[in-house]
């Protein structure tokens, strides 16, 4: 038996916006680690090395930033979609190439499981259907999957205060038998989760869940970015009980160049620069970045060879690639573009700034 493993990395990321207007959401760093590498690396290490990566939004960024991943002894397959095909209609158009059980993924939510226990699983209970389960504490804005003796009884999308007592969801990892493919209507948008599995259930198919032990993060909106990115850092990373260093961190840079205080969950890139009497809490620094004396940073993401003026103050906030913040800014809860030039003094608040030439990149 191969298993092929398929990932789908197609949407735009429209929540994410600006900063999926210069990087497909799969991309998106994590703890120094693309979003969609996650996916791929728990499945090369569940031995699923055949793999069909079905794409559409910057396609081509995509498809860079992926082979740059792959292992050696990996097959990857790209499948372009020309129109939005649905998470469903995605994997009908890839169907010739699927001969045995196939393993689905999201690219752009960010799953560290144990995936050959989840296959393990799907063959013991001889499913055709397996749904991959995460437990969370917020239901409002999700999928919920209603469980019963390791069965799915019932779909609850977004549900009111008391619909369901469930606090399991979908998190977008399916083991499917070719059978079940064949159900997908071919030429039509088609949806996992508002279409098929609704319509399997009401037919009385089985379909079994899983509830995965492991992290599990929908990576849909700045906060949840950055959420993320503490989490994988706490997950992976060392701790530190040094003077200037306190926390558990991952840190890609020498220790000369950081002059200031680290604190928390915090990721630091290469070749970071850190000013004296800077203070950084619980955020990641991405590679290149310089971070002048003075300066603030808690709970945020600053992207690649990003510059910030000495003085400033920056909370839970997304600062993209090459931007550049004067000294003595304030800037919280808000996204700030690529190659933005922010003036020394400046107060932003509650906002995302884009630039005119990333909004024609839509």
């Amino acid at each position: 038996m191969v298993i092929t493993g398929i990932v789908m990395a197609g949407g735009k990321g429209t929540r994410l916006r600006p900063i999926t207007y210069s990087i497909p959401k799969p991309l998106i760093p994590i703890a120094g680690t693309p979003c969609i590498e996650y996916t791929i690396e728990s499945f090369y290490k569940a031995g699923v090395k055949n793999l069909i990566i079905t794409t559409g939004y910057k396609f081509d960024s995509l498809i860079s930033g992926v082979l740059d991943l792959k292992h050696e002894d990996q097959n990857i397959l790209f499948s372009v979609e020309k129109a939005p095909a649905g998470t469903a209609g995605g994997i009908k158009l890839v169907e010739e190439f699927i001969n045995d059980t196939i393993i689905v993924g999201s690219g752009d939510i960010l799953a560290d499981f144990d995936i050959a226990d989840i296959i393990a699983f799907h063959k013991k209970n001889n499913s055709k259907l397996t749904i991959v389960l995460s437990e969370v504490e917020d239901t409002s804005q999700l999928g919920v999957v209603e469980l019963e003796d390791n069965r799915i009884t019932r779909f609850v999308e977004k549900p009111s205060p008391g619909e369901t007592s469930s606090n399991v969801v979908n998190a977008g990892i399916y083991v499917i038998e070719p059978e079940i493919i064949e159900r997908i209507p071919y030429g039509t948008p088609y949806d996992f989760g508002k279409q098929l599995f609704p319509e399997l259930i009401a037919d009385g198919e089985e379909i079994f869940g899983y509830v995965g032990k492991g992290t599990w993060i929908d990576t849909g909106r700045p906060r949840d970015m950055i959420r993320a990115n503490q989490t994988m850092t706490e997950k992976y990373g060392k701790k530190y009980s040094n003077h200037n260093i306190t926390g558990r961190m991952i840190i890609k840079t020498s220790p000369r160049k950081i002059r200031g205080t680290l604190m928390g969950r915090t990721f630091i890139g290469r070749n970071v620069a850190v000013g004296d009497g800077s203070r950084i809490n619980s955020s990641a620094i991405y590679d290149n970045a310089v971070i002048e004396g003075g300066v603030e940073i808690e709970n945020s993401l600053i992207l690649n060879s990003v510059q910030i003026g000495e003085n400033s103050h920056i909370v839970n906030s997304v600062i993209m690639d090459g931007t550049e913040i004067g000294k003595s800014c304030e800037i919280k809860d808000s996204v700030l573009s690529p190659r933005l030039k922010l003036q020394s003094n400046s107060r932003v608040y509650n906002v995302s700034l884009s630039s005119q030439m990333d909004e024609n990149v839509m």
